[in-house]
């Protein structure tokens, strides 16, 4: 049942719901009699109808009322109502706080705050069990952490209350497998088939004990198997067992090794002791009592269990061996936010008054020698390739254990997370059209873009969450130590930040325009986390670009190194970054304003870099490279002629990098852009088999459209750090001019309407319309689209648009307003029309695509169908990079001379920080 605000519950007045728990319902409440908030919790409805269940309930209730503990979330009552229904249900204490699942998802905990956290869950369990009453489903979720740094319990005892009637036969319900505490019954009729009675709760699979897993009888030492896997969590971060399937966590549960190896290498020998003893699966080997471990932990954060006048460093563990235990290492990471301070100085103070052992603790490790780099590759799955490799489609985590990429799968773009010790990666849900992964400073989330939104995913779990909206086609972002994500919402702006918590983005750095700035994208924030390289665009080109410093603290903006972009700051005094496929390297340490005179190195590895200056790289702390192999060579491309069947014949042009193609209305000409040092544009003459310069002087020239009569080309133009729209002459003759003049933001033309009064343009992920002679007073048109095309009678606008969560090709009436067609299923983008009207062309992946059109006083469509596919150059930012005759029967094209076979692999090396000095050294 669910209660509104102002309901009321015997003296309890109902302020508001706070969520749904494994036991039913949970509301804020105001108890009228004693002026206090508590917390509601409705029982699940099969209790109303039950007498034995609610007497045996009550009666535990009882007992469950006897504790009084500080660390115990107290029962104050029981609600036994028959209006609004009859409803039975705890008067518990309201805990306000972070639950511990919400703490460990945003990565591990470091030991000065883990160690007090899990000696006060010792000391509530300890406080339990002596008055005979287990837990039975201890878990993260179960244990509260208030601001002060109070631990809370909840739910103590209540697995057992809200178990089977008292002869301990279990009965069913629907609901029970959609709770996060499961009952034996619910796992019989999910798992277990017919006729299977395992009678006992067996609370929640991922932390119930073995014994427990298997339905026998337990006692307090589930509890300690429990609060030994949410130690190990809170340590690592991660989850110690897990599946896909409540059926693989059980047997993960039962079968499955610990690894010991991915405790952190600063865990105390005496830490990891206790936790063996913890985790022991055979329930005799186990910890026998949990105020064993709350001794343990009392110990160690007094700092006496650090060193033992013995010499045993486990001696606080009764039955430890010492020679099951890690040794320790380097210090542990900083203190975390939430973390009382005093208790954070006590034992930080604690350890430091320690013997040697402590000493070496809190110290850094001996330098290690040097590693032999080791080369190794990620391939992916068959049938699956990189995506959008322009916008930097991989991130390493800093800790170097696990790559994330944008990768496309029967079509659909996403993100995938790779453990570079697991075989193979897990697709992201949710995250649709993913764009430009990065990771947090403590290897645990991922922030990535998709639909217009920053979003963000935990790494253990998967989960998908929303950070903010309001982004167009990003070029990257960056999470900082200070709890903000640093990101370029689009490809004409400074950069903006939000709380990686989530909130509304905010400007960060301002273009300077005086010095011809038109983005600021790739931000990387160096590990002093005060300063960040970004790159600084005032063009396409790769002499329009440079690396740029940026202070936290005030967003002062430094030109750094000019020619480069996508910087990194790697192996403690270089400087990398990509310029024209080659990863240059140069000696620099944080804090420097300028690299000096030194001349850049290039290294043996060349990471595919595009014409967004995205280098396809990416290096995590510990020295691991990761990188989209590339080459100069990759980019020699040539324009070619397609038919409808598939059939390929190249043009006799020289192989340039083109980017884009259009083709003059009568198919004699072809305005193309060429990609070297300044973007430009050339004209190809049909017949003569001539190119020659058309718009090249002045600033980079893209996105090239003709008029219908083929007498204007327009073409986005950048002049003085502002990218517009330009008209010309076709011919060439004649000064530029300049159709739209706002600033700050990139526009690209689509289409010029029939009569050639009206040009049709994108503008940050919108469309707009502007008159060609006469009054410029730009029109907007519609919102969340691009690449608009006018129909040759001009009565129809088609375009594309991601308003679904994914791109596809849509048509209404020219200029509106009027209903929207679906003209592409299963995803589609850059739409062209036939010039008799009666087709539309679009591109969906590597296919084109055509649907028969039937204009009327409606639209009419017919089934999409595919022509034939390849793999040819798409057309990002409105760019017009393919185009059809006039009769429909062949479409001009750019190709990759080399075999473009889809980007499958990932290359990986090891240790690369041992080759980044080698090399410094020999020159």
């Amino acid at each position: 049942m669910s209660l509104a605000p102002g309901a009321r519950l015997g003296s309890y007045d109902i302020v508001g719901a706070l969520g749904a728990g494994g036991m039913g319902e949970v509301y804020r409440a105001r108890d009228s009699k004693l002026n206090r908030d508590v917390a509601i919790k409705i029982l699940p409805d099969g209790f109303a109808h039950d007498s034995e269940r609610v007497a045996r309930f009550a009666r535990e209730a009882q007992t469950l009322a006897s504790l009084n503990h500080p660390n115990i979330a107290q029962i104050y009552g029981v609600i036994d109502e028959d209006q609004p229904a009859h409803v039975h249900a705890l008067v518990m204490e309201l805990v306000e706080g972070e639950d511990l699942s919400t703490i460990i998802a945003r990565g591990a905990l470091p030991l000065a705050e883990a160690l007090p956290i899990a000696k006060q869950i010792a000391d509530a369990l300890e406080a339990a069990h002596e008055q005979g009453i287990i837990h039975r489903d201890l878990k993260p979720a179960n244990i509260k952490v208030r601001a002060d740094g109070t631990v809370k319990v909840l739910d103590f005892g209540l697995a057992k209350a809200l178990d089977a009637n008292a002869s301990g036969a279990s009965s069913a319900s629907a609901d029970a497998m959609n709770s996060p505490t499961l009952t034996a019954a619910a796992f019989a009729a999910g798992y277990g088939g017919p006729g299977t009675q395992l009678g006992l709760i067996i609370g929640t699979a991922a932390y119930m004990a073995p014994e427990q897993a298997r339905g026998k009888a337990v006692d307090k030492r589930a509890d300690i198997w429990a609060f030994g896997v949410v130690l190990y969590e809170m340590l690592t971060g991660r989850r110690l067992f897990g599946g896909d399937e409540v059926s693989d966590t059980l047997a993960a549960v039962l079968r499955q090794d610990v690894d010991w190896e991915t405790l952190p290498a600063s865990t105390p020998p005496a830490l990891a002791a206790l936790l063996r003893r913890c985790l022991e699966r055979e329930p005799k080997q186990r910890l026998r009592d949990i105020g064993e471990a709350r001794h343990a932990l009392g110990e160690l954060l007094s700092g006496h269990a650090l060193s033992d006048p013995s010499g045993r460093a486990d001696a606080a563990v009764p039955g430890a061996s010492p020679a099951s235990v890690p040794s320790p290492a380097a210090a542990p990471g900083p203190i975390r936010r939430g973390l009382s301070v005093p208790l954070a100085a006590a034992l930080i103070v604690a350890a430091v008054a320690g013997s040697s052992f402590t000493t070496r603790w809190f110290t850094a490790a001996p330098a290690p020698t040097a590693a032999v780099p080791t080369r190794l590759s990620i391939t992916l799955p068959d049938g699956d390739a990189i995506g959008e490799s322009r916008l930097l489609p991989l991130a390493i985590s800093p800790d170097g254990t696990r790559v994330a990429y944008i990768g496309v799968r029967n079509g659909v773009q996403q993100l995938y997370l790779r453990s570079l010790s697991d075989a193979a990666p897990v697709a992201i849900v949710g995250s649709d059209s993913a764009l430009s992964p990065f990771f947090s400073p403590d290897s645990q989330w991922v922030g990535f873009f998709a639909q217009g939104k920053v979003m963000k995913t935990a790494v253990e779990s998967g989960a998908v969450q929303l950070v903010a909206d309001g982004t167009g086609e990003t070029r990257g972002g960056a999470w900082g130590p200070d709890g903000f994500i640093y990101f370029a919402p689009n490809n004409a702006s400074g950069l903006f930040k939000v709380p990686s918590a989530g909130g509304t983005p905010v400007p960060f750095t301002t273009l300077n325009r005086e010095q011809g700035e038109i983005s600021h994208r790739w931000p990387h924030i160096l590990p002093d986390g005060k300063t960040m390289l970004m790159g600084v665009w005032t063009g396409p080109g790769p002499d329009e670009r440079s690396v740029g410093l940026v202070d936290l603290a005030t967003a002062q903006v430094r030109r750094l190194v000019p020619g480069g972009d996508t910087a990194r700051y790697v192996a403690d005094g270089f400087l990398t970054y990509g310029r024209l496929d080659t990863l240059l390297a140069v000696p620099w340490r944080a804090g420097q304003t300028d690299i000096g005179n030194l001349v850049p190195r290039a290294m043996a590895e060349r990471p595919r870099l595009e014409n967004e200056g995205a280098a396809d790289y990416a290096v995590s702390t510990n020295g691991t490279l990761v990188y989209i192999a590339g080459g100069a060579e990759r980019y020699a491309q040539r324009i070619v002629w397609v038919d409808r069947a598939g059939a390929v014949d190249p043009l006799p042009m020289p192989e340039r990098d083109y980017e884009a193609v259009s083709l003059s209305p009568d198919g004699r000409r072809a305005i193309v852009q060429v990609r070297e040092g300044t973007m430009g544009l050339w004209l190809y003459d049909m017949e003569r088999r001539t190119l020659s310069p058309f718009a090249t002087a002045g600033g980079s020239s893209q996105a090239a459209v003709w008029s219908r009569d083929g007498r204007w080309i327009a073409y986005r133009g950048t002049r003085k750090g502002t990218r517009n729209i330009y008209l010309k002459a076709a011919d060439g003759t004649g000064d530029e001019l300049r159709l739209t003049d706002k600033v700050g933001v990139v526009q690209g033309p689509g289409s010029f309407s029939p009569e050639g009064e009206w040009l049709v343009y994108t503008e940050l992920g919108s469309l707009w319309m502007i008159r060609v002679r006469g009054d410029r007073a730009p029109q907007r048109l519609l919102d969340s689209a691009g690449n608009g095309q006018i129909s040759p009678d001009g009565r129809w606008l088609a375009y594309e648009s991601s308003v679904s969560g994914r791109f596809e090709v849509y048509a209404q009436p020219f200029p509106g307003p009027g209903p929207r067609t679906s003209i592409s299923i299963d995803g589609g983008r850059d739409p062209r029309w036939s010039r008799d009207g009666k087709e539309l062309f679009y591109t969906q992946d590597d296919r084109l695509m055509a649907v028969s059109i039937g204009s009327g006083a409606t639209l009419t469509v017919g089934t999409p169908r595919e022509l034939h596919s390849g793999r040819f150059r798409p057309s990002p930012n409105a760019l017009t990079a393919w185009d059809v005759t006039a009769d429909g029967r062949r479409f001009i094209r750019v190709q990759q001379v080399l075999p473009d076979r889809p980007l499958t692999r990932i290359d990986v090396v090891l240790n690369w920080f041992t080759e980044l000095r080698t090399a410094a050294a020999a020159k």
